[in-house]
């Protein structure tokens, strides 16, 4: 029996526009609330990996740092490796 993590994933792989989904992460921008843009760039980054699992996660970590614009040169200098990282450190 699948989770339902697993479930909703399938679901929406099946029956979503992958294209679409591809251009909406590539066109996230900063949002004034950096919590939601932290949470749909995760629900992206997500689905993504299951499109194109050799996706590294230095590609997630740089793909969000360049969404940041406000705070992106001060993200660059602390250097996050993971994405957990960048957004612990967006939260700080």
């Amino acid at each position: 029996m699948a989770s339902w993590e697993d479930f909703t994933r399938a679901l929406f792989i099946r029956f979503s526009n992958r294209e679409d989904m591809v251009e909406e992460f590539n066109k996230l921008v900063q949002d004034k609330k950096n919590g939601w843009i932290c949470g749909r760039f995760e629900e992206l980054k997500f689905l993504m990996n299951d499109l194109n699992p050799s996706l590294l996660e230095s590609y997630y970590v740089s793909s969000f740092i360049s969404i940041l614009k406000d705070i992106s040169p001060m993200l660059k200098i602390l250097k996050p490796t993971i994405l957990m990282q960048a957004f612990k450190q967006v939260k700080w």
